[in-house]
Formats: structure tokens, C-alpha cells, sequence
């Protein structure tokens, strides 16, 4: 196969993404499909409406929210599969991201580099190493584990087939006026426990969600990265309440009834001047999908670091 150069146009027949959710300008693949670069830079004005993957910085600079970091890197690996998965109707579904580790801040409207390479494939998975660099300095570097399966399966579910969450106080939208209010994804707190430093809280994701009709367009679903990022904001959340600069996070997201959907290990986030900074997490674990309209509870256990 030929070394190929895709652009956002023709990203299209590569990811099972559109709009603000498909976040490249464009991937180079090399001749034997095992690395990927990919190129991306958002304007104030992006006609893809992709500054809503951003979030304003303590001096209030523009720059990229950590975890869509994240997304940007398995995209960059995507499209490695592409000739694979293509014949069986399949697409890539991530089922782990690992040793993450942000090294500074990445501004919005500067040109981030990712690269990712395959390492190994695990039977019906393959274990790519990505990291992301501005002007040569490394500001990401993660491992993703993807899965796959076909695009008419994903979606199966009746939303709200776990049942409604329990109600708690609404979430302070003052805690996260850093970051567009779409890419807050806790709506309320349901309870408290200092003694443990255990935190729970609620989220229903809406079917009007600006992430909806690109992700995935005919089987939508809520993007793996931002239930990691509910998972830092409930951390947001108890850091504040229990007097925290910063904490050494645990969480799970799962249905009312207890259906795990999200494992998250080791998530270190610190108060950088009164906004929330991620600079790293160990493992994050995808088990089971939210659709549009779902209820989910999201908790947390901090620790002071």
C-alpha cells in the first residue's frame, strides 16, 4: 500500500465521525499501516465549530481540554485499520486508554502534531503509542487499546434502559466556567462523604448534545473521552468540597442499577490558579456504552496529594 495523505474531506471514509467530532486536518499514514501522523490546528473560527473542544487556561489563554487531547490521538490512529476493518463493515471502538501523562498545555490555535503507532495487535484488539507535540515539545503521550465491531451494532439499547438517577444539588456552573458548559458532564451532586473522600454525582447525556449527530452519525453514542472527563469534573468537584489543591482520583461510571460503564485509575489532577488541570492517568477502561438520553451516576474516591 502507498504512503497516503488524507485530508478532512477524505477523513470521512476513514473515521465514523463528522462535524466538531472529527478533529483532524489531516493523517498521514505510512506505507505499511503501522504509523500514523496527524496535523491539527483550530482557529478562533473554525467553520467544524471545533473550538468547543477547548477550555480557557488560568492566564486565559485558549487551548485544548486534556481529554479531547486524548480523542485527537486515537483518531490519529484510526485510520491505520481503515483497510482492515473496511471489508467486514467494522469500525474501531476503543476500549482502553493507559499511561497517559500531559507534560504543559496545548493552545488551541497552535499546530499539534500527533503521532501513533501500532505496538502489537491482542487477538481482535491492537495496542497503539501515541504522543502529541507543539513546536517540538511533548505534550501528550497515552496508550489506546482498540477493539471493533459493526457500526449497525453499536447503538443497540433502549436509552434509559438503566433507569432514571437519583437527584441531587445542581452543580455550581461557576466551577466550570473555564470550559464551554456542553463539556461539563456532571449535573448534579448526589452525596458526600469527606471522611472517605468519596464523591457521587449525576449525569444525564442529552439527545440535543452538539456531540450527538457526529459521533457516531446513525448509531450515536457518548464519546468515551468525555465520560473520563465526567469522571475529572465529579474529582473538580471533590476537590473543592474537601479543600483539595490537588488529588489523586479513582472513579467509576455505571448505571443506576449498577451496570459499570467506566473504570478510571489514577487520574492526578491539580488547581492550577483556580482552574483544573489533568496531568495524568494511569488507566482508563470502557465497558459499556451511554446513548443520548441515558442517566448515569459518576463517583469518585480523592485523595490529597
Amino acid at each position: 500500500m502507498p504512503a497516503l495523505t488524507l485530508d478532512a474531506q477524505a477523513l470521512e471514509a476513514y473515521l465514523p465521525h463528522r462535524g466538531v467530532n472529527l478533529l483532524p486536518d489531516l493523517v498521514e499514514l505510512n506505507e505499511g499501516r503501522t504509523r500514523a501522523v496527524s496535523r491539527t490546528r483550530v482557529r478562533p473560527s473554525d467553520k467544524r465549530g471545533r473550538s468547543l473542544m477547548g477550555r480557557t487556561a488560568a492566564d486565559g489563554t485558549p487551548c485544548w481540554y486534556e481529554p479531547f487531547l486524548g480523542e485527537l490521538m486515537a483518531l490519529t490512529g484510526v485510520p491505520l485499520l481503515h483497510e482492515r476493518l473496511a471489508p467486514l463493515n467494522q469500525v474501531a471502538v476503543f476500549s482502553m486508554i493507559s499511561r497517559i501523562v500531559f507534560d504543559r498545555l496545548a493552545p488551541l490555535d497552535a499546530e499539534v502534531i500527533g503521532e501513533a503507532e501500532i505496538t502489537r495487535d491482542r487477538g481482535a484488539f491492537t495496542v497503539f503509542a501515541t504522543r502529541a507535540t507543539v513546536n517540538g515539545q511533548r505534550i501528550l503521550e497515552a496508550e489506546v487499546m482498540s477493539g471493533c465491531a459493526a457500526l449497525a451494532d453499536i447503538a443497540k439499547g433502549e436509552p434509559g434502559a438503566g433507569g432514571p438517577a437519583p437527584t441531587g444539588q445542581a452543580v455550581d456552573p461557576a466551577l466550570f466556567a473555564w470550559k464551554p458548559a456542553p463539556t461539563c458532564f456532571v449535573n448534579a451532586v448526589v452525596s458526600v462523604e469527606p471522611s472517605s473522600g468519596k464523591l457521587v454525582a449525576a449525569y444525564r447525556y442529552p439527545t440535543n448534545h452538539p456531540f450527538v449527530p457526529g459521533h457516531f452519525p446513525g448509531g450515536p453514542l457518548m464519546m468515551g473521552v468525555t465520560q473520563w472527563a465526567a469522571v475529572a469534573d465529579a474529582a473538580w468537584i471533590a476537590a473543592k468540597r474537601f479543600g483539595h489543591r490537588a488529588v489523586l482520583a479513582q472513579g467509576t461510571i455505571a448505571r443506576p442499577n449498577g451496570t459499570e460503564i467506566l473504570d478510571v485509575r489514577d487520574l492526578e489532577l491539580v488547581d492550577d490558579n483556580g482552574v483544573p488541570r489533568i496531568t495524568a492517568t494511569k488507566r482508563i477502561a470502557f465497558r459499556d456504552k451511554v446513548l443520548p438520553g441515558d442517566e448515569v451516576l459518576v463517583s469518585v474516591s480523592v485523595v490529597a496529594r
